[in-house]
C-alpha cells in the first residue's frame, strides 16, 4: 500500500504544470497558516477592545491604504 506522500506524488505527476503549481500553493498555505487568523468581532464591540487588536504589518498597511481611499472627498460627485 502506498503512503500518502507517494499517492500525492503519483497524482501530481498526472497534472499539468499549472495545476501542480496550484496544488503546491495550496499545500504551502496549509503548512504555513497566517500568523493572524481572521477573527471577526461581534457587533457593538467597544473601541478599547478594537484598539488592542494586533495585525501583521502587511495587513496594517492594507488597512491604512483602504482608509486613505475612503477618506477622499470628491466634490463633483
Amino acid at each position: 500500500m502506498a503512503t500518502i506522500a507517494e499517492e500525492v506524488s503519483s497524482l501530481l505527476a498526472q497534472l499539468s504544470t499549472r495545476e501542480q503549481e496550484r496544488v503546491l500553493n495550496f499545500a504551502r498555505e496549509l503548512a504555513h497558516p497566517p500568523a493572524f487568523p481572521h477573527t471577526p468581532l461581534p457587533p457593538g464591540t467597544p473601541g478599547y477592545i478594537v484598539a488592542q487588536l494586533r495585525v501583521s504589518p502587511e495587513f496594517g498597511e492594507a488597512m491604512e491604504r483602504a482608509l486613505e481611499d475612503t477618506e477622499q472627498v470628491y466634490p463633483d460627485e
